[in-house]
């Protein structure tokens, strides 16, 4: 497992910890849920709604980013998105309105966007040959922020709103300096690719769009299960929030196990196989989950999360192989477009849960997994004399 870490430059794990602190906003959003609907008195559609602006402003604008870096890379976006996303986070939780915190909010989700899919290429780029370990690496830093957030926000909320949220801007001003010097210091690509509509055509085919809608199946799981188990501990059973917020943790951090592994056996395996094995038994687990108890509930979104996590390093590699000159374009439909259009189930499953009652929601859930698991039958992996002819071609 630890040789997965190693001989990779500095820059890319530069670009790795500037992923972690990035997404930082994304999970300190979900423990700031349950804070913002005591705080508005919002019902569960009015909560979701706020979850589903930041997922859509910082997923569905992604391909557009993705595009203008494909054509000329804009490496300035890094720090810039980075910066942008945590003041605007922080910002969000001190508005004084409902509406302006779904502004801010939207603003931290852009400046989420404006990062993804030029520090997705830059790791493709600096990850040499072993694409699946190098996106896997660049995928765990997200992971990681992604749970640090909510238990760093949980803690800055405990015992009440105060100043001492503004903590939570240090890491980006602390990552700033050499996020700066290193997007300044980026190695010049020796053949350079330019992404244009020609070549984006080119890419555009029924198995791609199959792989596309297994992420957008497996996007709705993952927004559904971070969004809603913090909310039916904390609102729904009145549990605590402590307890609500270390589930998630959890289930975030144990992410990065899945995604390691799903980065180095699509390198050994290939992507498909590993799609195929890791999404139908997900169905499963969030059947069991909420029956399983407080210790049973630990174990079945660990192994949820693993292979959710699986599948998403799995189908960010493979779009960049059937990509090749779009590897902006591509990053930006796996981590953002899909992603963002999976959040939207996220709103739908408010309202069930304000008609049918909470626990239904896990019962929707354990479905889609199935839809997945249909959809990756279609999909077919590239080969590498196959994605050198795509890239000369659609020059």
């Amino acid at each position: 497992m630890f040789s997965i870490l190693k001989n990779h430059p500095k820059a890319l794990w530069i670009v790795v910890i500037a992923h972690g602190v990035t997404d930082l906003s994304a999970g300190a959003l979900l423990v700031a849920l349950p804070f913002l609907k005591a705080k508005f008195a919002l019902t569960y559609a009015e909560v979701s709604a706020i979850a589903l602006i930041q997922n859509l402003t910082s997923s569905v604008s992604q391909p557009l980013f993705g595009y203008f870096s494909d054509r000329n890379p804009r490496p300035w976006l890094m720090p810039a998105g980075c910066l942008i996303s945590g003041i605007a986070m922080v910002a969000s939780l001190w508005a004084p309105h409902y509406y302006l915190t779904l502004l801010f909010t939207a603003i931290a989700g852009f400046g989420m966007a404006a990062f993804h899919p030029e520090a997705a290429k830059t790791a493709n780029r600096l990850s040499g040959k072993a694409k699946g370990k190098g996106v896997s690496i660049f995928a765990v830093g997200g992971n990681a922020g992604f749970a640090i957030g909510s238990l760093l926000l949980a803690t800055l909320l405990y015992g009440g709103f105060s100043t001492k949220v503004l903590i939570y801007i240090l890491p980006y001003a602390l990552l700033g300096v050499p996020l700066i010097q290193m997007s300044r210091n980026l190695p010049i690509p020796e053949v350079k690719q330019a992404g244009s509509l020609r070549s984006l055509k080119a890419s555009l085919n029924w198995p791609l769009v199959s792989l596309l809608g297994m992420v957008l199946s497996r996007s709705t799981v993952a927004a559904g299960i971070s969004t809603f188990v913090p909310l039916y501990y904390v609102s729904y059973l009145h549990g605590s929030e402590i307890y609500a917020s270390s589930l998630l943790t959890v289930y975030l951090a144990t992410s990065a196990l899945g995604t390691l592994l799903g980065g180095a056996m699509s390198d050994r395996y290939g992507s498909k196989r590993v799609m195929i094995y890791s999404i139908l038994p997900i169905s499963l687990l969030l059947y069991l989950f909420p029956v399983v108890g407080d210790i049973g509930a630990f174990i079945v979104l660990s192994f949820a999360s693993i292979l959710l996590s699986a599948t998403f390093t799995s189908s960010l590699v493979l779009a960049q192989k059937m990509m090749p000159n779009n590897v902006g374009m591509a990053s930006g439909l796996t981590i953002g477009l899909s992603v963002g259009l999976g959040a939207m189930g996220v709103l739908a499953l408010g309202k069930v849960a304000d008609v049918w009652g909470m626990p239904l929601i896990f019962t929707v859930l354990a479905c889609l997994p199935v839809v997945g698991f249909v959809l990756t039958l279609f999909v077919k992996e590239p080969e590498e004399g196959r994605i050198g002819l795509v890239a000369q071609v659609s020059k």
